[in-house]
């Protein structure tokens, strides 16, 4: 299955929605997939026709994490796995979180391990009812890196490292009652929901989004009034798209941003 065959690529509007494509092994990510991810998220973020990023998989499942049948594989042929901290190329997760675009992940069914990591990696989430979360990482010897960095800053911290520690099972009502996800909708209409939403968000300045992400994740961790110095993104105080802004909302009428 080639790389165009593991990730669906559809626009909507200013919508880039991508679909991992590998519903018989439940959507894991194989190196094919993440590679195609990281490539399709990059190649959104610098697509001015774009304004949100969205994430969803086929068939039952979200994605179900790393591929253990192809880590085995590996290691039963050239013992060459490695952790996420050794590899050539970043984590698919950090390469979202450094995305200029909002993000939203569509979780159709569980999202498990990685693929838990990877609807964290999101800004927002929506879910289907029945959806549900793990973080098995310690019940198969691997490392959660990417959670046990930013779960704990999610939720309360304690919860969070109890979810780590024990790699149980999260029910929905559970993620949505400590704010993991934004906004839950019945199977059959959750991709309406969550394109809604998505739809919501990218009619507003592409600019301002921009930098109201990279605010929201370059602050993180810093003391109050760096965070407040920061001065990241796009200078919107100075764009085409304030003025327009401005004189929309004095016209009532809707604004024609221009990016610019």
């Amino acid at each position: 299955m080639s790389a165009s065959d593991v990730l669906l690529v559809e626009t909507r509007g200013r919508v880039r929605l991508l679909t991992l494509n590998r519903p018989e092994r439940r959507n894991a990510l194989s190196a094919d997939l993440a590679q195609a991810l990281r490539r399709a998220i990059i190649s959104a973020d610098a697509d001015p026709a774009v304004s949100v990023v969205a994430i969803t998989g086929a068939g039952v499942a979200f994605c179900a994490g790393a591929d253990l049948k192809d880590a085995r594989a590996k290691d039963e042929s050239t013992g060459d796995y490695r952790g996420p901290l050794h590899e050539p190329e970043r984590h698919v997760c950090e390469v979202l979180i450094d995305s200029r675009k909002p993000s939203l992940a569509i979780v159709n069914g569980p999202a498990m391990a990685g693929g838990f990591e990877l609807a964290l990696a999101c800004d927002m989430r929506v879910a289907a009812e029945g959806a549900t979360f793990g973080l098995p990482e310690a019940r198969r010897g691997m490392g959660a890196n990417f959670a046990a960095v930013v779960l704990p800053t999610m939720a309360p911290p304690g919860l969070a490292m109890e979810w780590l520690y024990t790699g149980r099972t999260i029910p929905l009502e559970e993620a949505q009652r400590w704010g993991l996800v934004n906004r839950t909708a019945p199977a059959a209409e959750l991709m309406d929901c969550a394109m809604a939403l998505a739809q919501e968000i990218a009619e507003n300045a592409p600019l301002s989004l921009q930098r109201l992400k990279l605010t929201f994740r370059k602050s993180q961790g810093l003391p109050l009034h760096a965070g407040l110095r920061l001065d990241t993104g796009p200078d919107v105080y100075a764009s085409e798209d304030r003025k327009e802004g401005a004189r929309a909302f004095l016209e009532k009428r809707k604004p024609v941003w221009s990016g610019r």
